[in-house]
């Protein structure tokens, strides 16, 4: 299992959730960010709210 998907797992909150099916839903259908070397503006900016979805997940845990 990858990292961002034991983070799936450990943070199941719905925002989280969401994000994630989001930037991988995404990425399955993009051309871009299938293509190695090549950023797809897109792809970071969805990545971008999954990580930013787990750090608040996290710091809900912890707060």
């Amino acid at each position: 299992m990858t990292a961002p998907e034991q983070a799936t797992e450990e943070t199941q909150g719905p925002a989280t959730e969401q994000a994630w099916r989001m930037a991988i839903g995404h990425a399955a259908g993009c051309l871009v960010c299938r293509t190695p070397g090549v950023e797809c503006e897109t792809g970071r900016q969805l990545l971008g709210a999954y990580e930013e979805a787990i750090r608040t997940a996290r710091a809900e845990e912890v707060g």
